[in-house]
This record gives C-alpha cells, structure tokens and sequence, in this order.
C-alpha cells in the first residue's frame, strides 16, 4: 500500500508540472524566462530557458520534441533537473538571441546585449585594506536602465544601480561579514546584469537576463 501510495504521488507531482501531452503548449498562454550568463573565467556564454503554463505559480511546460528551441542558431536541450532549456557555446555570444518554433507554427524571437565590465588594468587591487570602504570604477559603459552592478568578495556582494554611475562601493560593513578572511587571499569579480521585458512572449509575459561575470580576480585582505 506504501509503495502503491509513493508511486501516485509522484506521478501526480510529475503531471502537475510537465506537460508531457506532445501538444502545442503554445496554444494557451505561457510565462517565459530567459537567461543569458557569460563568464570571462571559462570564456564561455550560457542560454536557459524556462517555461510555465499562464504564471509564473502554473506548471512547468515541456515542448514538444518536433518543435524548435535555439539559442544563436544552436539546439537546445532538455534539463529536467531544474525543468530548462539549455545551450552552452564558447566567447561572448552578444546580441544574445533566442528562436521558439512550436509545432503550430508560431514563432517568438527574442534578444538582448550582453554588456561587458571588467576591473581596469591600471588599477592596484591586488591587496584590499578592509578597514575601509572600497570604491571600484568598471571599465565599461555607464549603467543604463534596467542594469546592475556587483563587485563580489567571495559570497558577499556590494550592489550598483543608479544610472549614469560608473562605480560601485564595498562599504566597512560589507567587509565586517568577511572578518574570517581577513590576512588571507580571496576571489573578487566585477557582474553586469539587466532584465528587460520581451520583445515577443507567448502570451503569459515574462523577461530575458543578460549577465557579463568579469574574469575573477585573487586578491589579498589586509
């Protein structure tokens, strides 16, 4: 009786969030996320695609195998892990454009740029005195509307979002949470990322992400 019960419970986890029907799921609406991630480190650039019936709260949707789903010309696969499309490519893929074909024809496009930041080769950021704040100027665009900044030492991140500005601080308090890693060498990079609406949804809305990961950078904190 345990075992019949365990089977049907995951069998109706799996219909509540897979459609499996090999229908057009694009016949009804459809809550889409699209992502595009490079990072400098590996030189590689990585698109994800989720998809969800009506909301973003429905259930997770699965196309059906005729149609199509690129990412810079290249086939995307199947992740059931996290329930995404995915396709990983070499060096900066910018504009980054994804193309759904549904095998009732209809067809979506969308694209971002994939704007890039870096820490200036001028700078000395070799060795961080952590008794006070660090301000970083990128060498890169100015932030425009929808973007942010993060400078990242190890797992804490100081954030930048006002447009126009082109710098972006590690205050004493940020440094206070990385008091262990004090008189120690730790991983710093510089991120850029911006949300946009989509140029053409499936009829449940939905945004595209770019994302730039600077390549990482070994720094002492003193």
């Amino acid at each position: 009786m345990k075992t019949f019960l365990k089977f049907f419970l995951i069998t109706l986890f799996i219909l509540g969030c897979e459609n499996d029907k090999g229908e057009a799921i694009t016949d009804g609406a459809v809550y889409t996320e699209l992502n595009v991630r490079y990072d400098k480190t590996t030189n590689r650039t990585t698109g994800t695609a989720w998809f969800w019936q009506g909301n973003k709260n429905g259930r997770w949707l699965i196309f059906n195998p005729d149609a199509t789903l690129e990412f810079q010309d290249n086939a995307m696969a199947y992740r059931p892990g996290d329930h995404s499309y995915f396709k990983e490519l070499e060096n900066l893929q910018t504009p980054a454009v994804f193309s759904f074909t549904d095998i009732n024809n209809k067809v979506f496009v969308n694209s971002i740029d994939v704007k890039q930041i870096d820490f200036r080769p001028a700078d000395d950021l070799d060795t961080i005195d952590t008794s006070q704040p660090l301000t970083v100027t990128w060498s890169g665009t100015v932030l425009e509307n929808s973007e942010i900044v993060t400078l990242r030492i190890e797992s804490i991140s100081a954030t930048q979002d006002s447009i126009g500005t082109s710098t972006v601080t590690f205050t004493n308090e940020k440094f206070s949470l990385l008091s262990g890693f004090k008189n120690s060498t730790v991983l710093m990079t510089i991120e850029r990322s911006r949300s946009i609406a989509l140029q053409q949804d499936l009829g449940g809305n939905g945004f595209i992400r770019a994302e730039y990961i600077s390549q990482s950078k070994n720094v002492y904190l003193k």
